[in-house]
């Protein structure tokens, strides 16, 4: 994360980040139907949680003490200011219904308007800085 800059790093299965991250719409017209991405990119919001949730400080920031709220068995405060978020132990728990359920309660902690609400196709109104990030290119 530090070498490349980023402020987030989520790891999970393939199917869970495409369930999350966009959807198929059928063209106005009537023919055919158009891929659309829920989120372009984090500077948007996120689009959910993964089995294993790496924030740095955009998004430390945004979530702010609703992270100490975290069970310690999910959170873990790494170097440098990071903090890893795991809804559950295994990637094979991802979309389960256990799964889903632990990921919604962490989503519950940290708020749900930091993330995108698929069943209304809302964005995120709570969003994290990363102005600072356009500056260096």
């Amino acid at each position: 994360m530090h070498l490349l800059g980023s402020p987030l790093v989520q790891s999970g299965p393939d199917d869970d980040f495409q369930r999350k991250g966009d959807r198929v719409e059928p063209n106005a017209d009537g023919f055919g139907s158009t891929l659309v991405f829920n989120l372009r990119d984090y500077s948007e919001g996120l689009e959910g949680l993964y089995w294993r949730n790496i924030f740095g400080a955009p998004f430390v920031d945004v979530f702010g003490p609703r992270l100490d709220a975290i069970p310690a068995s999910q959170r873990q405060s790494l170097d440098g200011g990071l903090v890893l978020v795991q809804p559950y132990e295994l990637p094979t728990q991802a979309m389960t219904p256990e799964g889903d359920a632990a990921e919604s309660q962490l989503i519950a902690t940290l708020g749900r308007e930091a993330f995108f609400d698929l069943p209304t196709l809302t964005k995120p109104s709570r969003v994290p800085d990363v102005s600072w990030m356009r500056s260096k290119h």
